[in-house]
């Protein structure tokens, strides 16, 4: 996956205010965290997932996936940040889909075993606004999120989200 990692970019529906990256779309029956975390985190560990959590619920996000083979690959800036999250990928696959299991991208995993997440957004405020201010309906692509993923080397600590 070299150096620089590989980015793979979509767009992903958000319902609920909630979209999924995940080991296997199924997964999100098996953890109610995915699907009933905490809203007000940007995002919920939970077994073979994460939940993202959208500032507002019907729109289409962008997402830039960004996946390295090693921890030593990922810049120290993006691997020292908070928070973390982690997920456990048992299918040697994840899956980006929204709340009702539609999958908006699969892309191999860096490994099994746990995968290491750090996660950012952008353009919430501009979201909110034009749902909620605007009432617009088409809303495509002005919540922008990086997510980007890693094999997990080190121990647990508490940095990491659960």
């Amino acid at each position: 996956m070299g150096e620089s990692g590989v980015s793979h970019e979509t767009s992903v529906r958000v319902l609920f205010s909630r979209f999924y990256l995940v080991s296997h779309p199924q997964c999100l029956e098996d953890d109610p965290r995915l699907k009933w975390g905490p809203d007000e985190e940007l995002a919920v560990s939970a077994g073979d997932g994460i939940g993202l959590n959208s500032v507002t619920s019907e729109h289409t996000a962008h997402v830039t996936l960004v996946v390295f083979g090693s921890a030593t690959d990922v810049p120290a800036d993006v691997r020292s940040g908070e928070p973390r999250y982690w997920f456990t990928s048992t299918t040697r696959r994840i899956a980006l889909t929204d709340a009702e299991g539609s999958t908006a991208l699969v892309v191999p995993a860096p490994a099994s075993g746990r995968i290491a997440c750090a996660v950012e957004c952008r353009g919430r405020d501009e979201t909110v606004a034009a749902r909620h201010h605007d009432h617009r309906d088409d809303i495509h692509g002005l919540e922008r999120w990086r997510i980007t993923v890693w094999p997990d080397t080190a121990p647990s600590s508490g940095s990491v989200r659960r």
